[in-house]
């Protein structure tokens, strides 16, 4: 009995770790105390992709990781990243886990299931890339960049994917996780695993383990 109640409790655990894999609501991001900036600052880095840590994060951290990249800060219409003429952002971030594929909602600050595939092994040109177990993915909102004009879109988008990246940056070091930027994909194989409209186009990956 003792045996089935401890494999039971690891089960429970195992899921809590996974990060989504309990659903669509996120807990609150942390928001407080923690590291400084400036150690932050110290400790911002990209892991060797060879070296790259394999444990998976808390959903606690992803959490608060997606809210530095997008969330809201200050009432209904603040973010963490700069957008231009105060639009909403226009940059997404989909999270790839080996229980699938989720859209972050930062109006509602929960994610939204795209899909149950695996797509960790297919997204990054390099092969290292699979080892991540979370793989953050920066897409292009061709909706939401709708307001400029067409040889600025690409240049708003990528501004905005810079900061948010950044910030994904700082809250990885400030909570002891592992991340690294990865521009080299398989934009083909992102395309159809999150089934994106025309005029949305991905940026960038990013990396999270520990």
């Amino acid at each position: 009995m003792r045996g089935i109640v401890r494999g039971v409790l690891a089960a429970l655990v195992a899921l809590a770790v996974s990060g989504v894999a309990w659903g669509a609501e996120l807990p609150p991001p942390r928001m407080e105390g923690g590291m400084g900036l400036f150690e932050a600052f110290k400790k911002r880095a990209s892991v060797p992709g060879g070296d790259f840590p394999t444990g998976k994060l808390e959903l606690e951290e992803l959490s608060t990781i997606l809210w530095a990249a997008s969330g809201l800060n200050r009432g209904e219409r603040g973010w963490t990243v700069p957008m231009a003429r105060g639009l909403a952002p226009y940059c997404k971030v989909y999270v790839a886990e080996d229980v699938g594929i989720f859209l972050y909602d930062w109006r509602t600050h929960s994610l939204k299931e795209i899909s149950k595939e695996n797509v960790r092994a297919k997204v990054g040109a390099q092969s290292f890339v699979k080892m991540a177990p979370c793989i953050l993915i920066v897409v292009a909102d061709g909706e939401g960049l709708a307001e400029f004009d067409e040889p600025d879109r690409a240049e708003f988008a990528n501004v905005a994917a810079g900061a948010m990246t950044q910030d994904i940056y700082l809250a990885a070091a400030a909570l002891g996780v592992g991340t690294r930027y990865i521009h080299s994909m398989r934009v083909d194989e992102i395309q159809r695993a999150l089934g994106l409209p025309e005029g949305d186009r991905p940026i960038c990956l990013m990396m999270l383990g520990k």
